[in-house]
C-alpha cells in the first residue's frame, strides 16, 4: 500500500497517440513529469523527435484517484 507521504500529488503524463487509416488509434504513455514546466519539455523532446505526420502527443493531468474506507448509505 502506498505511503500519503510518498504520493505525487501532480503527475503529468506524455502521451503518444498514432493515427491509422484502417485501424483504430494507438495510445501509449512515454513519459511522465512532476511538474508542467517538466512535462512541457519532454513533450516538446518527442515533438522535436517525431518524423511521422500520423503521430501526435499530448499533456495529460494525472490525478491519484479518491479511495473510499467506508461504504456511505
Amino acid at each position: 500500500m502506498q505511503n500519503k507521504k510518498n504520493r505525487k500529488e501532480n503527475m503529468y503524463l506524455i502521451i503518444r497517440e498514432i493515427e491509422y487509416d484502417t485501424f483504430e488509434n494507438d495510445y501509449s504513455v512515454l513519459g511522465s513529469a512532476d511538474n508542467m514546466e517538466s512535462a512541457n519539455k519532454l513533450l516538446d523532446a518527442h515533438k522535436l523527435i517525431n518524423k511521422r505526420e500520423s503521430t501526435n502527443f499530448t499533456i495529460v493531468k494525472f490525478e491519484t484517484p479518491l479511495i473510499l474506507k467506508k461504504e456511505v448509505a
